[in-house]
């Protein structure tokens, strides 16, 4: 027996919520799946020109106070 059977059989019995919530489970895993693999396949260049400047409004921040620790010297 292969998987989607295996699947069929246990989906059967399901209630209607619960194959609701399954269905948008699966819808949204698929969604990943073939953005994830188109990702992959794209040229390296489309990805850089899709990609460029994502973070131009959340700029990376380290949040350092603005004076170092004062620390006592090796000897």
């Amino acid at each position: 027996m292969d998987i989607c059977n295996q699947a069929v059989e246990l989906v059967s019995p399901m209630t209607l919520a619960d194959k609701a919530q399954l269905l948008e489970y699966l819808s949204a895993s698929l969604k990943d799946d073939i953005t994830t693999e188109a990702y992959r396949h794209m040229p390296k260049e489309d990805f850089v020109k899709l990609t460029y400047s994502s973070l131009a409004d959340d700029p990376i921040e380290r949040n350092q106070p603005p004076y170092p620790d004062v620390r006592d010297e090796i000897e």
